[in-house]
């Protein structure tokens, strides 16, 4: 064949893959199509027949694609280019209205003028989409937010989903997050199909779908999505409204909801969640809520985010679906933290599609407000359609128990004491509790803190209880020899009656000796994380290594410098300074220390240009993101901040800077706009 003709063949292809594309898009995401099934069918045996001659010319995003050939193994895990933040809930209107006054607070305006994106919060599985030069390059799961599941193969089987971007006006790189979903009657058509197992409810139906590792059978399942925001984008997208991004995402062949629409003030807010919480029944797919979304951009950036969620959007649940029970008896879990959990054994009842049989009571304050006693016949419901809770007291038996709180620790019998001015009561044991031990070593080793694998939760509370560990700093003493002994020992106890599942053969002992070998030089930032310092979560682990860089610098640093940290609070601040105040907290690192673990800093290589200086970021960027500005400043050595404090060294003020400047000014903190910065920095 001749380069003419072979030219030919790549020009029909692509006008039949772009009408192919034009089709499915009339037809999945328009629900409008432009021609019969028959005709749809003759133009895709078309392209398929043209593709088996020429192989050659299969690209990624051909309709062909979309059903991988092979299943896979196991699934990739990867890293998002901008952190997944997860939202934060309100139930009530006292929450709303709390959540409104801050927003208020925060922006100087009135709430009642401010113009916010209502959008139905789809009861599905988060994704995210990354597209290169328009074409869809990695679907990933939200996972921990930083990192997720790579489901890629999965995701092209859904043909409401587009595998090149409709139009030409579109970024370098640009990751597109949505909601994947099955439809009510999709849910009703899997659990009556006599081949599959029975799922609890559409949004588990969703995920086990998603998480198939044959691609071949996820195209058989009614997955569908709707998509309503973007992550990381190489350009500047010059859109002042959220809702200018929805529309720009429908033009560029996503699904988004129908039902969306933009609301001003909290009375608008409100009266979008009443008109569509009664019309929740009558929608083909489930909904859990309402997320209204502040939808000036600006505004956004200004309000900001914590580590896991942002300041500018917030979910508003649905109330969950109720029934009846008892309760038959109630105990006190001991956690990782020491805290003591009330928990309510309860008669088996369904809610929400789920056998419910334990419901947490919270704490004892919540047990007193709520008079609940053993023997009551309560209202319990799936708070948030997930953790099971009591609502309130029905029926009081004649003869209810008053539940007490202990006077010792059910674990290891030391003291448990109220926290003042807390509604929880902690063991005091600390690390001499079983509970606490054992919650602290699981933490260590789970895949998101140190990755040791072939540790689980039974060997841990065995090598706990036979005195084999007693902190997380004996795992690496841990030999072939004492593993093989504990083995031998837990064998000899089985045979005088008291039973211990252990199976640990020399292949599983080699695999976790390996494991910890593996694992002997780490990010500072997962070391950080693995301690289980209170509200210390990955995202505040990475800011802290950023920072100091070292383990030894983490241990000195003060509860003030702490709280100059972007995104970094009071409790969590302080909950990090008294870590790192207990002697037998830094012995245990200092042991692990020895034992040969490197720690390294993920920005060793960092520029230290801006010495450590803190900067604060106000108003409109032109030509430039905040994301890319901020990431500039830690990358150079900075600090960003989003408070103006007297420690703030700079202020960069783009377009309509707001309060920030003028706290500035009266602080005679330096301004300057960001094109300086860049000069500093000479990019």
């Amino acid at each position: 064949m001749s380069i003419k003709d072979v030219k030919k063949v790549k020009q029909d292809l692509k006008k039949l893959r772009n009408k192919i594309n034009s089709l499915n898009y009339n037809y999945y995401v328009l629900d409008t199509p432009k021609v019969s099934d028959h005709e749809y069918d003759i133009l895709f045996k078309k392209l398929l027949a043209i593709e088996e001659i020429f192989p050659e010319l299969v690209t990624r995003e051909s309709p062909s694609q979309r059903v991988g050939s092979l299943p896979l193994s196991k699934f990739e895990s990867v890293s998002h280019k901008q952190q997944m933040l997860s939202l934060n809930n309100v139930f009530h209107l006292s929450d709303l209205n709390l959540y409104m006054e801050r927003i208020e607070k925060k922006l100087s305006v009135s709430c009642d003028e401010i113009k916010f994106s209502a959008e139905p919060k789809l009861d599905g599985l988060a994704i995210n989409l990354l597209y290169k030069n328009g074409v869809l390059d990695l679907a990933a799961t939200r996972g921990d937010g930083l990192t997720g599941e790579n489901v890629t193969k999965n995701i092209k089987t859904i043909k409401s989903i587009p595998l090149k971007l409709l139009g030409s006006s579109f970024p370098e790189s640009i990751e597109i997050r949505g909601e994947v979903f099955i439809s009510k009657k999709g849910f009703d058509d899997i659990n009556s199909s006599g081949s599959l197992k029975k799922f609890a409810n559409p949004r588990n139906a969703a995920a086990g779908s998603l998480r198939q590792l044959d691609s071949k059978v996820v195209a058989n399942r009614p997955l569908d999505a709707f998509f309503y925001a973007v992550g990381y984008c190489s350009d500047n997208l010059s859109l002042n409204y959220h809702t200018d991004l929805i529309k720009k995402l429908s033009r560029w062949g996503f699904k988004t909801c129908d039902l969306n629409q933009q609301v001003i003030g909290q009375n608008g807010c409100e009266a979008f969640y009443n008109k569509i919480y009664l019309l929740r029944d009558d929608l083909p797919y489930e909904i859990d809520g309402i997320v209204y979304k502040v939808d000036d951009l600006n505004n956004q950036n200004i309000l900001g985010s914590i580590s896991r969620a942002p300041r500018w959007a917030i979910a508003h649940k649905f109330p969950a679906e109720e029934k009846l029970t008892t309760i038959d008896s109630v105990r006190f879990q001991v956690g990782r933290t020491g805290v003591l959990t009330p928990v309510a054994s309860l008669k088996p009842i369904e809610v929400g599609g789920v056998i419910v049989s334990n419901a947490t009571l919270h704490n004892m304050d919540e047990i007193i407000k709520k008079d609940i006693h053993v023997g009551d016949t309560v209202k319990v419901r799936r708070a948030g359609d997930v953790i099971p809770e009591i609502v309130k007291v029905v029926k009081k038996d004649d003869s209810r128990e008053k539940i007490i709180l202990p006077r010792k620790c059910p674990e290891c019998n030391s003291l448990v004491k109220k926290v003042k001015g807390m509604s929880f009561a902690k063991c005091t044991g600390g690390m001499i509790c079983p509970a606490q031990k054992k919650g602290a070593i699981l933490h260590f080793v789970s895949k998101k803190a140190m990755d040791i694998q072939g540790i689980g939760e039974k060997l841990i509370v065995r090598l706990v209880d036979e005195g084999v560990i007693n902190n997380i700093s004996d795992l690496y003493k841990l030999n072939k020899n004492i593993l093989e002994n504990f083995v031998m020992s837990t064998a000899t106890r089985e045979d005088s009656g008291k039973k211990y599942e252990i199976t640990l053969g020399e292949k599983s002992i080699r695999n976790i000796l390996k494991s910890i070998d593996d694992r002997m030089e780490v990010k500072l930032s997962s070391f950080i994380y693995s301690l289980g310092i209170g509200e210390v979560g990955e995202v505040t682990a990475r800011i802290l290594s950023e920072k100091y860089q070292s383990i030894k610098n983490l241990e000195k640093a003060s509860y003030s410098d702490i709280m100059e940290l972007k995104d970094i609070g009071p409790v969590a601040a302080l909950n990090i300074c008294n870590f790192f105040k207990k002697k037998s907290n830094l012995d245990i690192i200092s042991n692990i220390l020895k034992s040969g673990l490197l720690l390294k800093s993920t920005d060793s290589n960092i520029s230290n240009l801006l010495n450590k200086q803190i900067y604060v970021i106000t108003g409109k960027l032109k030509n430039i993101s905040r994301k890319k500005l901020e990431d500039l400043i830690i990358a150079n050595g900075g600090i960003v901040s989003n408070s103006v404090t007297k420690k703030t060294f700079s202020l960069i003020a783009g377009l309509d800077p707001g309060s920030k400047l003028d706290k500035a000014k009266k602080l005679d903190i330096n301004i300057m706009k960001y094109e300086e910065l860049l000069e500093i920095l000479k990019l």
